[in-house]
């Protein structure tokens, strides 16, 4: 039996430079995808078997040998060429290389556009749960920094310009708190990425007795995608709201940088990186740079850019299937890659801070507490307006002293009831996000008992 190059091949002659153009970079990215194509097959074909369609030692057979195409994919010894355009023509073509008949039937009830709708919807979710990891292992560097550092004052700045009294633990906190927030960001896109697309063919619906349910419960999926035609039209929907979570997980990263890198230079001095973390310059003996923190921030713009190309990409279309969706593969695989090493290099950047106590101190000067002193006269009855121009005047004449109880007080630290409230918010949502991920490795590892 001769090997099909093409799933669609019909014996036709085909441009060798519309092949080209028309495969685009699918074999080197769809690498990125085999294992979830290998997981979604390993369902299909339980599906077919319920169905009456495969038989329990053709079922067998075909799951063995998508378990042997995953572990030789993990191990990079699964090759896709631009003949067989992607991994679904390739495993395709090996199982009915291997499996004879067998492997002829697995694309029984399935289309390649319901097929690359659930291996990314795998790979999405896959990411979105890493996302949830790294957000939590921020969140969790920044809070025990807070405990360690947190009551070390530090000025507050508006307009780059101090401003009022602050602490360590308040730009720590606030941190947190974004992180939080894109933890909550991450849950929902796991519940919207919760549906099963496969059984649903080209975007019409199989005839053919397939539990759409089933297939869901196998890979750990809450419910089968009800509109066959929505499969389709929520491909590059979901990519967009994936690569946007991870730009806004990137802004949180970057935020941090941008502030590490006014901290950490002159005449700031507020923090330091360990040489561990800085390069050097190529012709500067004395230079140690904050490359991490500059491409941390850049990184962001780049996942941001992303976001615009999958805008761009699926704003256009109209209903149903169109080869431009092809194109969302590379903007979402980067966007999962690169929010992944952001979350990753942000937290080892936050464990590895020094804090220089010295400057801090040196740089809380008595105008930082001008807002206070004005707040000591109201509280003595003094309107507010009244008492704004009485220690503006002061500042303005050099006389003005900060109060040795204002500087010893709780003004910019943080209240423990707040930090309290954070610690559950966090448990609460990272404690739902669990959830779903004991039900997708559950399901995931049996399928191809690849854990």
């Amino acid at each position: 039996m001769s090997e099909p190059r093409r799933l669609w091949d019909k014996g036709e002659a085909l441009d060798a430079r519309i092949h080209r153009f028309t495969v685009g970079d699918d074999p080197a990215l769809d690498r990125e995808l085999l294992h979830w194509d290998c997981l979604g097959s390993a369902a299909h074909v339980r599906t077919l078997q319920r169905a009456g369609l495969l038989t329990a030692d053709e079922t067998a057979s075909l799951l063995g040998e998508l378990a042997a195409i995953d572990a030789r994919a993990r191990a990079g010894r699964f090759d896709i060429s631009p003949e067989q355009e992607d991994c679904h023509t390739a495993i395709e073509n090996h199982l009915a290389q291997r499996c004879g008949p067998a492997g002829q039937k697995v694309h029984t009830g399935r289309s390649r556009n319901d097929q690359v709708a659930a291996a990314m919807r795998l790979f999405m979710r896959h990411h979105a749960l890493r996302f949830a990891a790294g957000l939590e292992a921020l969140i969790a560097e920044l809070l025990g920094r807070l405990a360690q550092d947190g009551g070390v004052r530090m000025p507050g700045y508006t307009h780059m310009q101090p401003a009022m009294p602050s602490s360590v633990g308040q730009w720590l906190h606030a941190h947190a708190e974004a992180a939080l927030e894109q933890l909550r960001a991450v849950e929902d896109l796991l519940t919207r990425l919760d549906s099963c697309p496969l059984g649903t063919g080209a975007g019409f619906g199989v005839g053919l007795p397939l539990d759409r349910e089933y297939t869901a419960r196998l890979l750990g999926f809450a419910r089968a995608q009800r509109s066959p035609i929505d499969v389709q039209n929520s491909r590059g929907r979901l990519e967009t709201y994936f690569a946007r979570v991870a730009a806004d997980v990137a802004a949180i990263i970057e935020k941090l940088a941008c502030d590490l890198l006014i901290y950490t230079g002159p005449p700031y001095g507020f923090f330091e990186l360990p040489a561990a973390l800085t390069t050097g310059s190529s012709i500067m003996p004395q230079k140690r740079n904050p490359d991490v923190l500059e491409l941390m921030r850049g990184w962001a713009g780049r996942l941001r850019a992303r976001v615009v190309e999958l805008e761009w990409v699926r704003g256009k279309l109209p209903s149903s299937y169109h080869r431009d969706l092809q194109l969302t593969k590379a903007p979402t695989l980067q966007a999962a890659a690169g929010a992944q090493d952001l979350l990753e290099v942000g937290a080892a950047v936050m464990r590895e801070l020094a804090v220089r106590k010295e400057r801090l101190a040196a740089a809380m000067s008595d105008e930082l507490y001008a807002t206070d002193a004005a707040y000591a006269l109201v509280r003595r009855g003094v309107p507010f307006r009244e008492a704004y121009a009485r220690i503006g005047e002061q500042v303005r004449a050099g006389v003005f002293r900060a109060d040795a109880g204002a500087r010893a007080g709780a003004a910019g630290l943080v209240d423990e009831r707040v930090l309290s409230e954070l610690r559950a918010d966090v448990a609460e949502a990272a404690g739902q996000i669990a959830r779903i991920r004991e039900r997708v490795d559950a399901a995931e590892g049996a399928l191809l008992n690849c854990g």
